[in-house]
C-alpha cells in the first residue's frame, strides 16, 4: 500500500511538472500537430497547374487546337509565347517549368504528308518535376490525338504529327545531379542554426555572459563578435560541400564560383543570425538545439522544393513556403550547378534572402542582451 502511495505521488508531482512546463506540452501537442500538417500537405509526389510556356510559331487551326487542350487541363497553367526563344528565356529565368514549341513549318508537313514535329522542352535541374512535366504533356497529346480523331472521323491529320521531347540542363535525367546540390540547403540552414544557436544560451548557463556585460562591449560588438566566427565556418562548410557534389558524385558545377559564395553568403547570414536569436531568447541549451532542429530542418526539408514539389501543395503552404529561406537558396544552387550563372534568376532569389536576413538580422540585434 506504501508504494502505491508513492507511486501516485511521484505520478502526481510528474503531472503538475509537465503543466509547469512549456516546452513539454509543445512536444506533445504542438509538434505532432505541425508534423503531420507539414507531412500531410507537403509530402506530395504529384503536380497539378505545371506552369508551362507554348511557343506556336505555327498559328494555324490544327495547332491552335493542341495549345487549346494544354490550356483547358487542369493540370497546365499555359503561357502563350511568339517565339522559341522567347520561352526559352522564361524557362532560364525560372518562369516556367516546360516548353512546348510549334515550329513554324509544322502546318506545312502536315498538309503535305509529311510528319510534323511538336517538341516539348523540360528543365532537367528539377529532376522529379521534369519527369512529371514530361509524362502530362505526353499524356496531353495522347488526349488531342484521340479527340482529333474523334472529331474529323479521320487520323489523317493528327497521324502525322509526332512529339519530340528534350530535356534542358541534366539530359540523361539524373536525379542525384538536382537532389544534391539542393540537400546542401538544408545541410547548411542546419549547420548555421546550429552553430550559433547554443551560443548565448551555453554563456547564460555558464555565468561568462555576466562577466561579458559588466565590461564596455557593445550590443553590435558582441553581436557581430560571436557571428562572424561562425559565418565563416559555416562558409567553409558550404565551399567543402560544393567540392564533395562535384568531385565525389559528379555533379557538374556549370557556374562560378564568385556567385556561389554569394549566394551561400546570403544564406548563410540568414542562418546564422536565426541562430543567434533562438540563443538569445533561450537561455537553456537544450531548448535552443531543438528549437533550431524544429525551425531550420523539419520546414526547410519539406517547403524548399528539394524532395517534394512546391507546385503540388495546397495554396496556403505555397505562401507559407515564402518565408523560408531555403526556397530561394535551393533555386540557386540548382541553378548555379546545373544551369550556369543566370543573374537575373539568381539577382531575384538572393534580393528574397536578403529581405527575410534583414529580418532575423534586426530581431537578432534588438534581443542580443546589453545589460543584467
Amino acid at each position: 500500500m506504501k508504494r502505491l502511495e508513492r507511486l501516485f505521488a511521484i505520478v502526481w508531482k510528474e503531472w503538475l511538472q509537465v503543466f509547469r512546463d512549456p516546452s513539454a506540452l509543445l512536444v506533445a501537442f504542438v509538434l505532432p500537430a505541425v508534423m503531420l500538417f507539414l507531412f500531410g500537405y507537403g509530402l506530395s509526389l504529384d503536380a497539378t497547374d505545371v506552369r508551362i510556356g507554348a511557343a506556336l510559331e505555327d498559328s494555324s487551326p490544327l495547332a491552335r487546337s493542341f495549345y487549346n487542350s494544354l490550356d483547358a487541363s487542369k493540370y497546365f497553367s499555359a503561357n502563350y509565347y511568339s517565339s522559341r526563344s522567347e520561352a526559352e528565356l522564361a524557362l532560364r529565368n525560372g518562369e516556367i517549368r516546360a516548353v512546348v514549341v510549334v515550329p513554324n513549318d509544322f502546318s506545312q508537313k502536315v498538309g503535305r504528308g509529311e510528319t510534323g514535329t511538336i517538341q516539348i522542352l523540360t528543365d532537367g535541374g528539377e529532376t522529379n518535376l521534369s519527369l512529371i512535366a514530361e509524362n502530362y504533356l505526353t499524356a496531353a497529346f495522347a488526349k488531342w490525338r484521340r479527340a482529333q480523331l474523334y472529331e474529323t472521323g479521320s487520323a489523317t491529320k493528327s497521324s502525322g504529327v509526332v512529339l519530340e521531347t528534350k530535356t534542358l540542363y541534366n539530359t540523361a535525367q539524373i536525379s542525384r545531379n538536382s537532389l544534391t546540390p539542393g540537400s546542401m540547403g538544408m545541410i547548411l540552414a542546419m549547420i548555421g542554426t546550429l552553430l550559433t544557436c547554443m551560443v548565448v544560451a551555453r554563456e547564460w548557463e555558464r555565468g561568462t555572459m555576466e562577466a561579458t556585460l559588466a565590461t564596455s562591449v557593445g550590443r553590435f560588438e558582441l553581436f557581430f563578435g560571436k557571428l562572424i566566427p561562425y559565418f565563416l565556418l559555416g562558409l567553409v562548410a558550404a565551399l567543402y560541400s560544393a567540392l564533395m557534389t562535384r568531385y565525389l558524385f559528379h555533379v557538374p558545377f556549370r557556374g562560378s564560383l564568385l556567385a556561389f559564395i554569394y549566394a551561400s553568403s546570403a544564406f548563410l547570414l540568414v542562418a546564422t543570425s536565426q541562430g543567434l536569436l533562438i540563443s538569445s531568447i533561450c537561455r537553456d541549451q537544450n531548448l535552443a538545439s531543438q528549437i533550431a532542429l524544429l525551425s531550420s530542418f523539419l520546414p526547410n526539408y519539406i517547403l524548399s522544393g528539394v524532395i517534394f514539389e512546391i507546385d503540388a501543395m495546397p495554396q496556403i503552404l505555397q505562401i507559407i513556403t515564402y518565408v523560408f529561406p531555403a526556397r530561394y537558396y535551393v533555386v540557386c544552387l540548382q541553378t548555379i550547378f546545373m544551369a550556369g550563372d543566370i543573374w537575373p534568376l539568381l539577382n531575384r532569389q538572393i534580393g528574397c534572402i536578403a529581405i527575410i536576413g534583414a529580418i532575423f538580422f534586426v530581431a537578432a540585434i534588438a534581443k542580443t542582451p546589453r545589460r543584467l
